[in-house]
């Protein structure tokens, strides 16, 4: 009498690996978008921190910090300023005040021991879904090595780092060149809920060096520079000139971005963070002096109002965004 086995048999092994094999491409997908979904959270209370944090910098000096100290002229003449970024000045307020204090801010912040601790990076300005490395070390930067961030400064809604003085408005981010001086809720006058006061950006984004995104936490100073800080503001803020996730050359050093799907965080005004779509309204309108804050100088487009992205970048443009779903 033949004793019976019991098993699998070769094709019914191959077809509980087949059914294992599509549950799990099934099931992938799904873990990923959650892992996602916990990574654009943090990244969402980073910004939320880093909000906050300004919102007691300026309940102590009644007026927002400068976007980055570059004390002069803007238009390549007298550049002495030291460097510090808009994310230096919160470093008090989101419990680092310890490394705050051990930086002489009466020198330059690549000179000496500062350009030491400039190396130290913050979780806070981090985005877990950024590739961004925590540190860099560029022949081409004074401060080596300088860590990094996710995040920066809005600037305004214009392309407009070299323009001198206030130009008849057209530096109105919250953040700036120091030399047009700072602004406070006060001036906020399209109201605190339709303005953005710091941006999400990524590694990566600018097209001539793919490596390079020159964002950074405690402020820039560009090469060649000694005793006093030059240039590199767009390494502390960014514009609305450029469309969010603009993947053209020259342009990621001074555009917003992510790494999460469509769109970026954006901490407001009041308070407040919006993940706003890439697919916002927007155009790239320059300044006209004939017709500010308009899509162009002469009629018909001197009576349209710039897109809605630019707008939510400007302290004033007087277009105030009711209704609008963030």
């Amino acid at each position: 009498m033949r004793t019976q086995r019991h098993g699998f048999t070769l094709v019914e092994l191959l077809v509980v690996i087949a059914i294992i094999g599509i549950l799990v491409g099934l099931l992938l997908p799904a873990v990923q978008a959650a892992r996602e979904a916990a990574r654009r959270m943090q990244c969402s209370n980073n910004v939320k921190q880093l909000v906050l944090a300004a919102h007691n910098y300026h309940d102590v000096y009644k007026k927002f910090g400068i976007g980055h100290h570059f004390v002069g002229t803007m238009a390549g003449t007298l550049n002495r300023g030291l460097g510090y970024g808009w994310g230096f000045g919160l470093l008090p307020y989101i419990e680092q005040g310890n490394i705050y204090n051990q930086f002489n801010s009466s020198l330059a912040v690549h000179v000496a021991n500062n350009g030491v601790l400039a190396a130290t990076p913050q979780s806070a300005f981090s985005c877990p879904s950024d590739i961004k490395p925590p540190t860099i070390n560029l022949a081409s930067e004074a401060i080596r090595p300088t860590a990094t961030s996710s995040y920066k400064g809005i600037n305004g809604a214009y392309n407009n780092y070299h323009v001198p003085g206030n130009a008849g408005g057209l530096n109105n981010g919250v953040f700036e060149r120091d030399s047009r001086g700072n602004y406070g809720i006060q001036n906020i006058t399209d109201g605190t809920s339709n303005t953005a006061i710091i941006g999400e950006t990524r590694w990566g984004m600018n097209g001539a060096n793919p490596r390079i995104t020159r964002t950074y936490i405690y402020g820039a100073v560009d090469p060649n520079t000694t005793g006093y800080a030059q240039g590199a503001t767009e390494g502390m803020l960014v514009n609305a000139f450029r469309a969010i996730n603009w993947p053209l050359t020259n342009a990621g050093n001074r555009t917003a971005g992510s790494f999460h799907t469509g769109g970026a965080q954006f901490g407001f005004g009041d308070g407040s963070v919006h993940f706003i779509s890439e697919n916002i309204d927007h155009t790239s309108s320059g300044w006209f002096a004939a017709a500010p804050y308009m899509q162009g100088a002469a009629a018909p487009l001197n009576t349209l109002p710039f897109g809605t992205y630019q707008r939510l970048f400007a302290v004033g443009d007087g277009h105030v965004l009711s209704g609008l779903e963030l």
